[in-house]
C-alpha cells in the first residue's frame, strides 16, 4: 500500500439514499442468515450436507426456520443509536452523543437477549430499556448466538474505551455491526474514529476497533460512489494514520493480493474458493474477517449472489463474513439489481 497517497475529492453521485440503506442493510441479513446454518461447520462438513458446491442457495436450521443472528440484530442497534444521536444533534444543537447513544443501543439489544447488566457508568445516564424503537419488535427478542465478548462487556455495565480498554479481544463482533456508521455521517475521517469509539465499547485489542472503524469508512466511501478498489486503497490511508494499524493494514493487503493472484481463477463462479479463501484464515478475529469480506466482494463486485455465497462457504465464521460481504455488495449492486438478486437466493 502507498503510504503517500492522500484522499482526493469525492466526485462521484451518490446513488439513492433510500437504496444505499435498503441494499447495504438488507444484503447484510441475507448474508448473515444464509451462513448462519453453517457456521460452526468446516468445510467438508458443508459439503457433505449440501453438495461438493456447498451452500447455493437458501438454507434453514434443522427447526426449518431461517434467520439472521446477533449480527444483524446488533447492526440494527448501532443505526438506532446513531439515529438518536443525529436528531439529537438537530433538535437540540449538542452532538457527540453517538457512542454514548450507541452504547445505551446495545443495552437493549442485551435486554432482548434476556441479559441484564451492572449501573450504568456515571455521567451516561441510564440507557432506558423500554425507550427506541428496536426494543419494542418482539421478533427481536430471540437470543441468536451472541457473541460472548459482547455479552460479557456489556453486562459488566463498563464502557470499554480505545485510552481503557474492556479487555484484549479482537473477535469479529467488533466489525460486523458497523455498517451504519458509514451510511448515516458524512466525514471519513469522523467515521472512522467513531466506529473505532463504537467498537472499542466491547473489544479492546486494537485491531477489533481498527477493523471497526475500517470498515465504516468503506461503507462510507461506497455510498459517496467510490469504486471498491479505490474505496479499500483510501480508508487504508486513513488506517495508517492510527497506531498498532499493521495487522490489520496486512490483512487488508492479502485479499487485494490474493485477488490480484487468483482474479483469473477457473471457473468464474464460487467452486475451488473456499481452500482460496482459508488462505485468508477463518474469519472468527476482526481484521480476518474483514480480509475474507474483501476478497470475496473484489472478486464478485457486481455480484451479490456469488459474492455472498463465497463468503459462507468456509471452514469459519460464516455467517459474520456473510453479513459483512452482504453489506458491500448489497450498497454497491442496490441500484443496479433493484433487489432482484435477493429474490433469486
Amino acid at each position: 500500500m502507498d503510504n503517500l497517497m492522500t484522499i482526493s475529492d469525492i466526485k462521484a453521485e451518490p446513488m439513492d439514499r433510500k437504496s444505499m440503506f435498503m441494499g447495504c442493510l438488507f444484503g447484510g441479513a441475507v448474508g448473515d442468515a444464509l451462513g448462519a446454518p453453517i457456521e460452526f461447520m468446516s468445510i467438508e462438513q458443508i459439503r457433505r450436507s449440501y453438495g461438493s458446491d456447498g451452500i447455493t442457495g437458501y438454507v434453514e436450521f434443522p427447526d426449518h426456520t431461517g434467520v439472521f443472528t446477533d449480527d444483524t440484530q446488533m447492526t440494527l442497534f448501532t443505526a438506532e443509536g446513531i439515529l438518536r444521536a443525529v436528531h439529537r444533534a438537530e433538535l437540540k444543537g449538542i452532538g457527540g452523543a453517538a457512542v454514548p447513544l450507541t452504547y445505551h443501543a446495545y443495552h437493549r439489544w442485551l435486554h432482548t437477549q434476556g441479559e441484564s447488566s451492572e449501573p450504568s457508568p456515571q455521567g451516561w445516564g441510564e440507557p432506558g430499556l423500554d425507550s427506541g424503537w428496536l426494543v419494542k419488535e418482539r421478533e427481536l427478542h430471540r437470543r441468536r448466538s451472541p457473541g460472548n465478548t459482547c455479552i460479557r462487556s456489556l453486562k459488566s455495565g463498563i464502557p470499554g474505551t480505545i485510552e481503557n480498554p474492556i479487555n484484549p479481544s479482537k473477535g469479529c463482533g467488533s466489525i460486523m455491526r458497523m455498517a451504519p456508521v458509514g451510511l448515516i455521517y458524512s466525514d471519513p475521517q469522523f467515521v472512522f474514529k467513531t466506529g473505532c469509539e463504537i467498537g472499542a465499547l466491547t473489544h479492546g485489542h486494537p485491531s477489533g476497533y481498527l477493523a471497526a472503524g475500517y470498515f465504516a469508512t468503506l461503507i462510507f466511501l461506497l455510498k459517496s460512489g467510490e469504486q471498491l478498489k479505490e474505496a479499500i486503497y483510501k480508508a487504508s490511508v486513513i488506517l495508517q494514520s492510527w497506531p498498532q494499524h499493521e495487522e490489520v493494514l496486512q490483512a487488508v493487503n492479502q485479499a487485494v493480493d490474493l485477488f490480484e493472484e487468483t482474479k483469473t481463477l477457473d471457473p468464474p463462479g464460487t467452486s475451488g474458493l473456499p481452500e482460496v479463501i482459508g488462505r485468508l484464515s477463518r474469519g472468527w478475529v476482526a481484521e480476518e474477517a474483514l480480509s475474507i469480506s474483501l476478497f470475496c466482494s473484489l472478486r464478485f463486485e457486481h455480484d451479490y449472489k456469488n459474492g455472498v455465497l463465497a463468503s459462507i462457504n468456509h471452514s469459519g465464521d460464516s455467517d459474520s463474513t456473510g453479513s459483512i460481504t452482504g453489506n458491500i455488495l448489497g450498497l454497491i449492486n442496490a441500484d443496479l439489481l433493484q433487489f432482484s438478486i435477493l429474490q433469486k437466493i
